[in-house]
């Protein structure tokens, strides 16, 4: 994801686009940098100075991608993002790299799994989870092409996998939920956000091979949410399952849950959340260990959805 994005940041940069880091990400950026080095700042380690410049170049006009790893530039200048950018409704995009435990033996410091329950909860703020490397790219191709006021934008750090085709992703809307697989039997539908989209394509391979056939669908928006397209995935599938690499709490499954209320017709019986637990984990490991220690791991939601549904 991080790739595509800034192959989108170079391939459409404006006159008016600025790209900051806090210090960070030079292999990846130098491109960026040679091509627009007039477009470009090092803010340094000062990730809360980072958001107020970036507040301050918005005033006058400019679109600012303000980039960090995970929680650096979303917990420690929180106050500058709702303060500073969100009441103001300015063009500055927060760009995290390593969302969830993509930086898992770095420890909690590092981890940035309560990110979307924080940020979605600031008014004006959208906020995104691509899934594969093709959203990625189409989210940052628009956050520079349009005017849309605050932006979070959760990267994985490296590696993801492509799942999108040319004609899959031609459907993509900010705020709309997209197909990846479509069964008709609408039995199991399988909700996706942030870097769990492999996962949930895998999970989803693994059914058919039991003949157990499922719908793939990835939420790379969460903040607007698609409402509609939940209510409608819940009338019609007998189960439907939640992934995301993020706390249980105000994260996707809430979301989720939130847009169900008041709609009597949806049993949630056949609901299964895979989510991490609200706590601070004292185990040390790689992004796939850490998964599969809580139970997101491609095996144990495979294995969890099969005794659910089989």
């Amino acid at each position: 994801m991080r790739n595509s994005f800034f192959q989108a940041l170079e391939e459409h940069t404006q006159p008016n686009t600025i790209f900051i880091t806090g210090d960070l990400g030079f292999g990846v950026i130098n491109n960026f940098i040679k091509k627009f080095p007039n477009h470009f700042l090092n803010a340094g380690v000062a990730e809360q100075n980072m958001i107020g410049i970036s507040a301050g170049l918005a005033l006058t006009g400019k679109k600012v991608f303000a980039y960090s790893i995970g929680n650096f530039n979303t917990l420690r200048p929180l106050e500058q993002i709702r303060n500073d950018v969100a009441y103001h409704d300015l063009n500055v995009c927060v760009v995290s790299v390593g969302g969830g435990l993509a930086y898992g033996s770095l420890g909690i410091s590092h981890h940035a799994t309560e990110d979307l329950a924080i940020l979605r909860a600031i008014p004006n703020m959208t906020v995104f989870a691509p899934g594969d490397t093709v959203e990625a790219y189409e989210i940052t191709k628009k956050i520079i092409l349009e005017d849309l006021g605050p932006v979070y934008l959760r990267l994985g750090r490296a590696g993801e996998a492509t799942i999108h085709t040319k004609e899959s992703i031609k459907k993509f809307q900010v705020g709309k939920g997209l197909p990846i697989v479509e069964s008709d039997k609408k039995y199991l539908a399988i909700l996706s956000t942030g870097g769990m989209l492999e996962i949930a394509k895998s999970v989803s391979d693994k059914l058919k091979n039991q003949n157990i056939e499922s719908s793939v669908y990835s939420f790379h928006t969460i903040k607007p949410f698609d409402i509609e397209l939940t209510r409608q995935i819940f009338k019609e599938y007998k189960y439907v399952a939640a992934l995301e690499e993020h706390s249980c709490i105000g994260g996707f499954t809430s979301a989720i849950l939130e847009s169900l209320i008041g709609v009597p017709e949806i049993n949630l019986g056949g609901f299964m959340s895979f989510a991490l637990p609200s706590e601070f984990t004292s185990k040390v490991g790689d992004q796939n260990y850490l998964r599969d220690f809580y139970g997101i791991s491609e095996e144990k939601i495979f294995s969890t959805i099969y005794e659910k549904v089989k």
